[in-house]
């Protein structure tokens, strides 16, 4: 079995999650793939295929989206005098 806290790490990346809903994410999302790799296994799938086909749900589902609200998308940076720029602060 594998340790998919990495692999869900990069997919929240620029969420900007609470840190304490990003532990609670990372930890359902990773019973979540340890559960289907399991599964996988047992249907006679081999250990590289069973994580190649879980890391491929991972990208190709809404796991990230249905678990956080959030749309996984890059965030671009704001510039400064940006109508979202106030006072020297982002909102």
């Amino acid at each position: 079995m594998s340790d998919w806290r990495h692999a869900i790490g990069q997919r929240l990346e620029g969420l900007r999650l609470p840190p304490t809903r990003e532990a609670e994410v990372v930890e359902e999302l990773s019973q979540h793939l340890d559960d289907r790799y399991r599964e996988l296994r047992a249907a006679g799938a081999s250990e590289s295929t069973a994580r190649s086909e879980v890391i491929a749900e991972l990208d190709g589902a809404d796991l990230v989206r249905e678990l956080t609200g959030v749309e996984a998308r890059a965030v671009e940076p704001l510039s400064l005098g940006s109508p979202t720029a106030v006072a020297g602060a982002w909102v």
